[in-house]
């Protein structure tokens, strides 16, 4: 049986715990199309943050959140790198 060379949009790639011991994490995976996802996920519900084809930013951005330390600063870092990926796209 061939392996899929597509993961599925479930396939993920790291996952980021902001805050030590938190029950909080990011999740990024990367969709059939090439793009990659960010979502937050919190006891039983997740949130996608932003999608986009530019891992390596989306990898920068998370990691400058991760210096601020708070979880609060996570989630905002990745939501404004999905604004501007509005932006560009429009």
């Amino acid at each position: 049986m061939a392996e899929s060379t597509d993961p599925s949009p479930d396939d993920v790639i790291i996952t980021l715990r902001p805050v030590a011991g938190g029950a909080s994490t990011i999740e990024i995976d990367r969709l059939q199309d090439g793009s990659y996802r960010a979502t937050h996920r919190a006891g039983l519900g997740s949130l996608e943050l932003c999608r986009t084809d530019d891992l390596e930013r989306l990898l920068r951005q998370l990691n400058e959140a991760l210096i601020s330390g708070t979880q609060s600063g996570y989630v905002a870092a990745v939501r404004n790198l999905h604004d501007s990926e509005l932006v560009r796209s429009a």
